[in-house]
């Protein structure tokens, strides 16, 4: 991995006051910095934490099928893409 890759960048966000206090209550109580818990929970939502392979996976067949514009199409896309090999 190159050094940029490992360089973390800086994102800057503007949120509301509640939201704000909320982080910081949650930072408090993981003993943790704003920062780390905003990277965590970022993680999380987009399904990136370690280990997590199978919702990375699921999530990305639920979008696949979520772009079909019926439900006869999504059952063919189904049975077009699914791995059948080993089922009994």
């Amino acid at each position: 991995m190159s050094r940029a890759e490992k360089t973390p960048a800086v994102l800057t966000i503007r949120i509301d006051t509640d939201l704000t206090r909320s982080l910081a209550r949650e930072a408090r109580r993981r003993r943790k910095t704003k920062s780390e818990v905003a990277r965590e929970i970022l993680t999380a939502g987009l399904g990136l934490e370690k280990g997590n392979l199978i919702a990375q996976e699921a999530r990305r067949q639920s979008l696949l099928v979520s772009r079909r514009r019926s439900e006869k199409e999504t059952l063919g896309f189904i049975e077009q893409t699914a791995d059948t090999r080993g089922w009994k």
